[in-house]
């Protein structure tokens, strides 16, 4: 992933938010662990996608005060495909449940247990139509049979390490009804947290992210980008905003590349609207880079990314 200056700000983005329009800031936060987020496991989409082998993320990083690229494969599960946008609302609402835990009672373990009820009650869908509790079963499929081939991205808090190996978010998942490991019969869904992701967690390796805006959203390349912009913002505090080549980012959504400016924005601008609108932005343009054909997408921070790192009030009594 490589980050380009952005010309100066001078020439302000499009569609800049208003100063009378700008909302309150929020007052319901969970907390993610950071590498899922940065990875672009999530990809925008409505339906499902099957028949793809794998989703290839390349990453520039500093270490040792030298540049080396690291990888990481999404690699899905031929039955259930890519982990798209309702998995990651589906994620999220976990982590709310996850940060009232870790608020309770100090740390996180194994196996973490919910209902369906209780997930779907945080998404705002019905409990009463068996299709949303369909829904949440193949959800628990999904994320544990989809796996992360990791080239130096996964970081161990704890270690203090990045890994190369291949990992999952969910190392098992057992449904409501079904048979537990020591052959009890689950009274509820159960997930095993990854090594990383419990280390992680528990070692305050984690981004807030503001669930009530969230929830909000309505395009599904605006809600992916949440979490990335959470992660991209933070390093850029003092310059004000973020540039990333437009082809980086096709990568990481996992969306087309378009050579021209038009259908840029046609794919982009809805939601890069919609999160100005919400604050997150507080505007954005796409401009030429020193390729002759290259375009950078230039974000401009908002005011959701200026409150403090992780707020008091979290989701965890809410």
């Amino acid at each position: 992933m490589r980050v380009r200056e952005p010309a100066a700000p001078a020439a302000f983005p499009a569609e800049p938010l208003p100063s009378e329009a700008k909302p309150a800031l929020p007052t319901l936060f969970i907390k993610i662990e950071k590498n899922l987020a940065s990875l672009g496991f999530f990809t925008p989409s409505s339906k499902r996608i099957k028949g793809t082998r794998k989703k290839i993320i390349r990453f520039e990083k500093v270490l040792a005060d030298r540049r080396v690229e690291a990888r990481a494969t999404i690699l899905p599960s031929a039955e259930y495909g890519l982990p798209i946008t309702a998995d990651q609302d589906k994620y999220f609402a976990l982590q709310k449940i996850i940060t009232g835990i870790r608020k309770r009672e100090g740390v996180v373990r194994n196996p973490v247990g919910f209902t369906s009820a209780e997930l779907l009650r945080v998404l705002g869908r019905r409990v009463t139509s068996g299709k949303n509790y369909d829904d949440i079963n193949d959800w628990l499929k999904r994320m544990t049979l989809t796996g992360i081939s990791s080239e130096g991205t996964v970081y161990f808090a704890g270690k203090r390490i990045f890994a190369t190996d291949t990992f999952h978010v969910f190392e098992r998942s057992v449904s409501l009804g079904t048979e537990m490991p020591d052959g009890r019969i689950a009274e509820k869904n159960y997930v095993w947290l990854s090594e990383w992701q419990l280390e992680n967690i528990n070692n305050n390796h984690v981004l807030p992210v503001d669930l009530d805006t969230y929830r909000q959203l309505r395009n599904h390349i605006a809600k992916t980008l949440v979490p990335l912009l959470q992660i991209w913002l933070a390093t850029t505090q003092e310059q004000g905003c973020f540039a990333m080549p437009h082809e980086d980012l096709c990568q990481i959504l996992n969306i087309s590349r378009y050579p021209h400016l038009s259908k840029i924005q046609e794919k982009l601008a809805p939601s890069l609207n919609e999160l100005t609108a919400c604050g997150y932005l507080s505007g954005w343009r796409i401009e030429r880079t020193g390729r002759e054909t290259g375009y950078q997408v230039v974000f401009y921070h908002g005011e959701r990314f200026r409150v403090p790192a992780l707020p008091e009030k979290t989701a965890a009594g809410a």
